[in-house]
């Protein structure tokens, strides 16, 4: 595979696959959860960014180098052209974590997400707890992590601030050390 013959080939399927450069992956549903997590986090990013030119989006291919893959959601610098299918950059990228994706989530997209040019910051969200981990850095920099179970999370070049209750609201966690 080539990342462009990936590309029309994937155009044609009825599913989304990620490809890692060498092989195809499959995407699979995600739980109530991620779901849940998701959706708050676009209405919220959605009224944050509200008049501003940057623009939330849900599980679009985001092509890095020779690799495709479908944060579950990014936000990117407008404007942008309507029919892009791909996306070569963004600002701030997230990714809802599950007990399948979690190590690839946490180290290898890690990697890649440094190798997209305007990535500020990178935001991983627990779906067993209300816990986050905020990737953050300046231009050509390293990310430097920080993790948050309360409050709010700022991110960086888009000055807002995501309160971790709004995002989490309509889940329910088990009492810790219970």
């Amino acid at each position: 595979w080539t990342t462009d013959s990936f590309l029309a080939w994937e155009d044609r399927q009825e599913g989304k696959y990620e490809f890692d450069g060498r092989k195809v992956i499959p995407m699979t549903g995600g739980s109530v959860a991620h779901q849940v997590l998701v959706f708050n986090l676009l209405v919220v990013l959605g009224r944050l960014l509200a008049g501003r030119p940057f623009l939330p989006l849900h599980e679009m291919r985001l092509r890095i180098g020779s690799r495709i893959r479908y944060p579950d959601v990014v936000v990117v610098a407008t404007p942008l052209d309507q029919t892009t299918r791909t996306l070569t950059d963004a600002v701030a990228i997230f990714e809802v974590l599950s007990d399948d994706n979690a190590v690839n989530d946490r180290v290898i997209k890690l990697i890649e997400y440094a190798e997209v040019p305007s990535a500020r910051c990178y935001v991983l969200l627990e779906q067993t707890a209300v816990a986050t981990t905020l990737f953050r850095r300046e231009p050509g920099g390293a990310w430097i992590a920080s993790a948050h179970t309360d409050g709010g999370l700022v991110l960086p070049r888009l000055d807002i601030t995501l309160p971790l209750g709004d995002l989490y609201q309509g889940l329910t966690f088990a009492a810790q050390g219970a």
